[in-house]
């Protein structure tokens, strides 16, 4: 027979509404009585309606993450950094992927509403990128507190890596090299801004993006390191001149170092490769990769923040605010000079 909380007040000799306050932590309740309700709870292994709690008090303790995929160990990194602090705060995290598909992302968005959850944490989104999307997710951030860690988006609060500050260092790092014809392999879930950056090193320093070194890869694309070392192969095949290559993220680098290994041709030897995101697997690969890193840990508590504050004061006369973290560039192995 299922224990109520009826069950708790008559073992513990108080009323139904004295246990309640204890359950909830609001209002005072004497320490001696407190402590006769949390004995009553225990001796009873009384578990809480949490359904029916988050109905009563109109909050069910729990936020949304949104993901564009799980394969890249940059979002596994990030959510495990914003679980933890929800966690600290008594708030558990739903975390789902939408691989960059508009029809996917609506459902998320959708399951996230039927389960009522306080808030959600866009770490990538597909629905909204664009300016003609933007007033769907100012409407959706009225009934839901939203923050936006990729991409930044006017009108809602978002805390961003400067990805296109990020990759023009990168570039930048290769063209002080002696680089002068420089790849670029990104991807459809890819930030747009690495490629801006690309191409704003590039142009800086008077060099014309060659466009037949460019690879983005299509909505259909296979696993980041599958596309870096199909895309790599391609490249080689090609016969084109370059002596680097600027990769979207790690574990497309890692793909393209895997496909020019096969190959027999030295990285940084032959051609310099450099990454993005900085992932563990970064400095444990051989040769080690130079990437830019991401603060990962100020990113994930920083929309944390946000999204609790938003949850805790709501959004009426709120401001959006916008939080821009520089990378920085980590040189290893994998790059050197022409």
């Amino acid at each position: 027979m299922k224990i109520t909380i009826k069950d708790v007040a008559l073992q513990a000799g108080v009323s139904i509404a004295t246990v309640s306050r204890v359950l909830n932590d609001k209002d005072r309740v004497k320490k001696t009585t407190r402590l006769k309700v949390e004995e009553a709870i225990r001796k009873l292994n009384f578990q809480p309606d949490h359904t029916a709690r988050s109905m009563i008090m109109k909050e069910t303790r729990t936020v949304g993450l949104i993901v564009p995929n799980l394969s890249n160990e940059y979002w596994g990194l990030l959510a495990e950094v914003i679980q933890d602090k929800l966690w600290e705060y008594g708030y558990s995290l739903i975390i789902c992927s939408n691989n960059k598909n508009v029809e996917k992302e609506q459902a998320i968005i959708q399951s996230f509403t039927v389960r009522r959850v306080d808030g959600i944490i866009f770490g990538s989104s597909s629905l909204f990128e664009g300016a003609h999307n933007n007033d769907a997710l100012l409407e959706l951030s009225h009934s839901l507190h939203v923050v936006s860690i990729s991409p930044s988006i006017p009108g809602i609060n978002s805390v961003i890596g400067d990805n296109l500050q990020g990759a023009t260092d990168a570039v930048e790092h290769l063209i002080r090299l002696g680089h002068r014809h420089i790849a670029y392999i990104g991807g459809p879930t890819v930030s747009h801004e690495r490629e801006l950056g690309y191409r704003n090193a590039l142009m800086t320093h008077g060099i014309a993006p060659n466009e037949g070194l460019i690879f983005r890869g299509g909505d259909d694309m296979v696993q980041f390191s599958q596309f870096g070392y199909q895309s790599m192969s391609s490249l080689l095949d090609s016969q084109k001149t370059y002596t680097a290559v600027f990769c979207g993220n790690d574990l497309i680098a890692i793909g393209a170092i895997r496909a020019m290994e096969d190959r027999h041709i030295q990285v940084p030897g032959h051609i310099s490769v450099v990454g993005f995101d900085d992932i563990t697997t970064a400095a444990l690969y051989k040769p080690s990769l130079t990437t830019v890193r991401q603060p990962i840990r100020e990113l994930g508590n920083a929309a944390v923040d946000m999204v609790l504050e938003l949850i805790q004061n709501g959004d009426e006369n709120h401001v959006p605010k916008k939080i821009v973290y520089q990378n920085q560039l980590v040189v290893r192995e994998s790059s050197g000079p022409v």
